[in-house]
């Protein structure tokens, strides 16, 4: 692999909620555009604007909830708080994990050397 492909980054969202939180953020804080524009937009000028979401935004309790390291907080009812944003907010694992598909694609390849 290059060290173009390497480097790389691709942003995605979980959930098509979290997709239109995104594009109803951007579009009240900066221009009203299209939704396909929005999605053509350059990860650059996207993650400039996106990183300087307030804390009242929505999307922001989202990202953080995901994000947050609970073990560092001292205070017991805050942390019991991020703890259920977390699993509310949490991305489901009805995706298969990386160690299955290494698996998978080693079975594959397997039975495609034996061919």
């Amino acid at each position: 692999m290059s060290k173009s492909k390497k480097s790389r980054r691709y942003f995605c969202f979980a959930y098509p909620s979290d997709l239109d939180n995104a594009y109803a953020f951007y579009c009240s804080r900066y221009r009203d555009i299209t939704f396909q524009e929005f999605l053509n937009l350059g990860i650059t000028d996207f993650m400039r604007k996106f990183q300087s979401i307030p804390e009242t935004e929505p999307l922001y309790t989202i990202i953080k909830s995901r994000t947050i390291n609970t073990a560092k907080i001292k205070d017991k009812s805050e942390r019991k708080h991020w703890n259920q944003l977390k699993r509310i907010n949490a991305i489901p694992s009805e995706y298969m994990s990386v160690e299955e598909i290494m698996s998978s694609l080693e079975e594959f390849t397997k039975e495609k050397k034996e061919l």
